[in-house]
């Protein structure tokens, strides 16, 4: 059996756009780093939707253990890459990221960016949203893929991309959950065995909303069961809310329509985060 082919690993903008032609149908993802299964269920799942999977690597300020972008790449990551059908893997240094400096630019499209996730610090949303469009700009995929659990990212970006013209069409990608059913995320991959029996109950909590929503269709009654299983640990609840996942305003009631619950909790010195996508029908 043949090994799976290594992806090619780029820095700069010359390299990637001779990489990139002829190349067909281009998608891309970006990401920091620090790569887990969740980042390779993401990369199958979209390398299956393309002809070329591009998956950046940039963090601004590259992390305190690294020289640069580039070292945060291990060999471990390229055989999850070649593994997970990678293409190509653009890391730029800062100086390639910022040929003319720091940017003077920050996006802003409201309210959709502001508050649930980014409500305590919407700056950083507001800079991981600026250089993700800035990545679309230098990448200029086709298609570019954001995972689900990144509800609130999704929607701002599509809001973003449809208000400027931005000629790339925005997917998700679904969020891939470990068998006790919470996120395969670096939080949850670094939880003590306890903590991880208490952030269970978490994930749990969004899975009883979900069947509630099957068997009702009722808004509210699936507030009150995500409530309810909540309330058999010592969760405490940041926000929970039925949104639309387009808007990510509050869902209403005008007929049968998909939402989105969304949740955050503190469990001890642990925050989560998580949402699930409902079709309801009724308040």
């Amino acid at each position: 059996m043949n090994n799976p082919k290594e992806p090619l690993v780029v820095h700069d903008r010359q390299t990637l756009a001779q990489a990139e032609k002829n190349a067909g149908t281009v998608g891309l993802m970006v990401t920091r780093g620090n790569w887990h299964p969740g980042h390779q269920a993401a990369f199958t799942e979209a390398s299956g939707r393309v002809d070329t999977l591009v998956v950046s690597v940039y963090t601004d300020p590259v992390g305190s253990a690294f020289e640069t972008t580039s070292d945060m790449i291990s060999s471990a990551d390229l055989q999850l890459a070649a593994s997970s059908g990678v293409d190509i893997i653009f890391a730029p240094s800062t100086e390639a990221f910022y040929p003319f400096g720091a940017a003077q630019t920050m996006l802003d499209p409201g309210l959709i960016i502001r508050q649930y996730e980014a409500a305590d610090h919407p700056e950083q949303s507001l800079n991981r949203l600026t250089q993700l469009v800035k990545m679309l700009g230098i990448v200029r995929p086709d298609k570019v893929f954001i995972g689900q659990c990144d509800a609130q990212l999704l929607a701002a970006l599509r809001l973003v991309v449809r208000d400027l013209d931005i000629p790339v069409t925005v997917e998700a990608v679904p969020t891939f959950r470990d068998l006790d059913g919470l996120t395969v995320s670096q939080t949850t991959r670094a939880l003590s065995s306890s903590q991880r029996e208490d952030a269970a109950v978490f994930a749990k909590a969004l899975f009883a909303g979900v069947r509630e929503a099957a068997s009702s269709g009722s808004g509210e009654a699936v507030i009150a069961a995500t409530r309810e299983a909540l309330s058999a640990s010592d969760a405490e609840i940041e926000y929970l809310d039925l949104v639309d996942p387009i808007s990510f305003e509050s869902w209403q009631a005008d007929g049968p329509s998909t939402a989105c619950l969304i949740a955050a909790v503190k469990l001890g010195d642990v925050r989560l985060s998580d949402n699930q996508l409902v079709v309801l029908s009724r308040p």
